[in-house]
């Protein structure tokens, strides 16, 4: 027990950082990416291009049906075990998913833009610039792949992919604020072609994977989704819950952006985006430890080891820490880091920016929760859980966003994260009780 305790740690912990390795390179990139742009522009231009970015990743989030989270949970035991044949399967099914997502999802964007420009939304300069950046959806049916990448242990190429796209936003982005003209429209080219240059570059490691891993003989095949169903019996539910859960995350995130700018206008929304750029430094890990931690604890919960408890509480102490330490940095210096590094017209963001800093540190500690309530079967009460937790942050949005501005934003959004991570903590707990000793 104490042997197979090591090694996962160790694995979790030599794929958490090859994810952070890239996230941390890249991110550097994408923030100064972002601080070029938001400088260059100034607060209301640059209030304009996130609503567009928001808009496009919300329809994004929207349609993505996250088939890798369905590979990563019935796909690596069927690797450990060599049963390449079923693995191939659900590739091919899940790979239909994502080409059909990729165009729904660009046909339905276009579609919001032209309804957006009808109701008076958007200004027509503002529906041009969405309309082609919308197009960077079809480029977005990578899910498939990146699964394969993760149970494949190839988080290494998910980061590279990052780092690719990220650089040439940055190198973009710098370019145009030194030699090229001003303007909205220039700044989104850049963002969305290092997008689709990062979703291409995830193709790309993807199937090369599958090439190098799975016999030639087991790729080829037909499709159906009565058999993968017959094979894994409660694959289609999972997919389900989630999706949903997935695109309730999109609500603080896209979803906020795009409401800030709704009610308060597009300053306010450039604001609340770089001090969710800021917090995102803390929050990130979030995101990286779930995508390291799910393929362990879903081979673990198969074998029902009882260093899965373990585990989770481990990983949970690590990175609490050093998010508790982020945080207390942002409040202190959180005024002095905008206007140093974006400009005094961005300073006021630093009201908002130490509540969704706190807000992060709390996402981060309750990020392993989730990966774990899907392993322990738990996935339809984690995503009620998230259900009420949106619920609140809804209705705590709609209450004090008028009376406060965005500091209600980041009230919310830390209601949201803290009714999480109380929520999950009971999941988990009471799944593992439950299931008792190994």
């Amino acid at each position: 027990m104490d042997g197979t305790l090591r090694r996962t740690g160790s694995r979790i912990f030599r794929n958490f950082m090859k994810l952070v390795g890239g996230r941390f390179f890249g991110g550097l990139l994408a923030l100064g990416a972002t601080l070029i742009t938001a400088r260059s522009l100034g607060v209301e231009s640059f209030g304009t291009l996130v609503l567009v970015h928001a808009y496009v990743m919300l329809v994004r989030g929207i349609v993505n049906l996250k088939p890798f989270e369905a590979i990563v949970r019935f796909g690596a035991p069927l690797l450990d075990r060599g049963d390449f044949s079923s693995l191939c399967q659900l590739l091919r099914t899940t790979f239909v998913i994502d080409l059909c997502t990729a165009v729904a999802g660009t046909v339905g964007a276009l579609l919001g833009i032209e309804l957006m420009l009808l109701f008076g939304g958007w200004g027509d300069q503002t529906a041009e610039i969405a309309r082609w950046y919308g197009l960077v959806l079809l480029a977005c049916g990578y899910g498939t792949a990146s699964g394969l990448l993760r149970v494949c242990d190839k988080f290494g190429a998910i980061s590279l992919a990052l780092v690719i796209g990220n650089t040439v936003r940055f190198i973009g982005a710098a370019a145009i604020s030194v030699w090229g003209e001003i303007s909205v429209a220039a700044f989104a080219a850049v963002w969305a072609g290092s997008l689709i240059l990062r979703f291409l570059c995830l193709q790309l490691f993807g199937w090369r994977t599958a090439l190098k891993t799975i016999p030639a003989s087991d790729l080829r095949g037909g499709i159906s989704f009565r058999e993968v169903s017959r094979r894994h019996p409660g694959i289609w539910h999972f997919v389900h819950i989630v999706y949903w859960n997935s695109t309730l995350d999109l609500v603080p995130k896209s979803v906020g952006t795009l409401a800030a700018g709704a009610l308060l206008g597009a300053e306010q929304a450039g604001l609340f985006r770089i001090a969710r750029e800021f917090a995102n430094v803390i929050s990130k890990p979030a995101l990286l430890i779930r995508q390291a931690v799910y393929p362990d604890l879903a081979r673990l919960q198969d074998r029902r080891d009882s260093a899965f408890g373990r585990i989770v509480v481990a990983v949970v102490l690590v990175l609490s820490l050093p998010a508790i330490a982020l945080t207390l940095l942002t409040v202190f210096f959180g005024e002095w880091a905008l206007s140093t590094f974006v400009g005094s017209d961005f300073a006021p963001a630093a009201t908002v920016l130490s509540w969704l800093a706190l807000s992060a540190a709390i996402e981060v500690t309750a990020a392993p929760l989730r990966p774990a309530a899907y392993a322990l079967g738990r996935a339809r009460a984690a995503l009620f859980l998230q259900i009420m937790a949106v619920a609140g942050y809804c209705y705590l949005f709609v209450q004090l966003t008028p009376m406060f501005g965005l500091i209600g934003l980041g009230l919310a959004t830390l209601a949201l994260w803290s009714t999480v991570l109380a929520g999950m903590t009971y999941l988990v707990t009471t799944a593992l009780r439950a299931q008792g000793p190994a």
